[in-house]
């Protein structure tokens, strides 16, 4: 079954806006297929990419608030043994089924009022919508960032790491099940950028093992649900990670990195055999949107493909399998930019529409 019409269009997630319906508003002008519900990380604090997904490691005091800072793990308190015994008791719980873990790790309302929005009149807003697409942070760009009382990233600590996954993996099952409620289809994104750091001098003990595995522990129960899921990364990465994956979607910036993809061309054919998708990133978000147009987008793609023809991708195969996505999120960018960002995209689709 093709869950996946040609020639459809998502986002990233982040948006500028501090207003709800007007985020929901340009979203459904350029989505109205493949709608996301907005992160707004200007409307809340906790709308952030750091803290957004372990709330209830905030809740439980397992990461403690600091100031305009992330939050800490304090590892050396009195009762760290208790709240870290606390919080498996209630993953356990969680994967029986139990209400009040359940309730426990429930998506905390300020945290997540783009989705709640998003939600509540959603055939209103997007009556044409073919699926609905969400995103959640990365473990290896959550637990890089976030760090213990000595200043230590929480990736590089068996525990913490774990704690990280395994809470992110519970926020994950919730977000999918809220968005079936739709009855359409599911596409979840993890936004993971700090894949690019994989082989840099600064982080040479992090490996494409660990990396691989914390995916694989968030990925593993979306699948299981008939999630569709997807890796996000805006920068170049070793793709060669997210290819031995049991991805359906890998999302990359295709206007800044299509090369570091373009190499790996033998594996991006087989991921495309295999029914992989691609979700290209080809308008840009940063000040660059304001100089292109859709035309030079779809010229640029056309080259593109002409270099993965020459590389023995299966182009025919490939523009079947791609929905088109910006580069980035456009949380960090004007209210303006970001709508010129989303209105290039729709208009870069209706014009590979009438080409095709």
């Amino acid at each position: 079954m093709v869950w996946l019409t040609k020639n459809r269009a998502t986002g990233m997630g982040s948006m500028p806006y501090t207003n709800d319906a007007a985020a929901l508003a340009a979203v459904a002008r350029a989505l109205p297929h493949w709608p996301h519900w907005p992160q707004l990380p200007h409307q809340d604090e906790t709308q952030g990419f750091i803290v957004q997904y372990v709330q209830p490691l905030i809740k439980l005091g397992l990461l403690q608030p600091v100031p305009r800072k992330d939050p800490v793990f304090v590892t050396v308190a009195a009762d760290w043994d208790d709240k870290l015994v606390r919080f498996y008791e209630l993953y356990l719980a969680f994967q029986e089924g139990d209400q009040a873990a359940e309730e426990f790790f429930t998506l905390e309302r300020d945290a997540f009022m783009g989705l709640d929005g998003f939600l509540a009149d959603f055939a209103a807003h997007f009556p044409a919508a073919e699926g609905v697409k969400g995103q959640i942070s990365g473990p290896l760009t959550l637990g890089l960032q976030l760090k213990d009382e000595r200043g230590r990233s929480a990736f590089y600590a068996d525990t913490l790491r774990d704690l990280i996954v395994k809470c992110t993996a519970v926020q994950g099952v919730i977000q999918a099940r809220r968005l079936a409620a739709t009855s359409l289809p599911v596409l979840l994104f993890i936004d993971e950028p700090s894949i690019f750091l994989l082989g840099s001098g600064s982080y040479i003990t992090l490996t494409g093992e660990d990396i691989a595995a914390a995916l694989a522990e968030i990925i593993e129960p979306l699948a299981a649900m008939g999630v569709k899921t997807g890796v996000h990364v805006c920068a170049q990465a070793d793709w060669s990670i997210l290819f031995g994956l049991p991805l359906n979607v890998i999302s990359f910036d295709a206007y800044n990195y299509f090369v570091s993809m373009a190499v790996q061309a033998e594996q991006l054919q087989k991921f495309l055999q295999n029914g992989g998708k691609m979700a290209w990133g080809l308008v840009p978000t940063a000040v660059d949107a304001i100089e292109v147009t859709a035309a030079g987008l779809a010229e640029l793609f056309n080259r593109q493909c002409a270099e993965l023809a020459r590389r023995n991708v299966d182009i025919g195969l490939l523009r079947r399998s791609i929905i088109w996505t910006p580069s980035c999120g456009t949380g960090t960018l004007t209210e303006e930019h970001a709508e010129h960002v989303y209105r290039l995209l729709a208009e870069l689709v209706a014009l590979l529409e009438t080409q095709d």
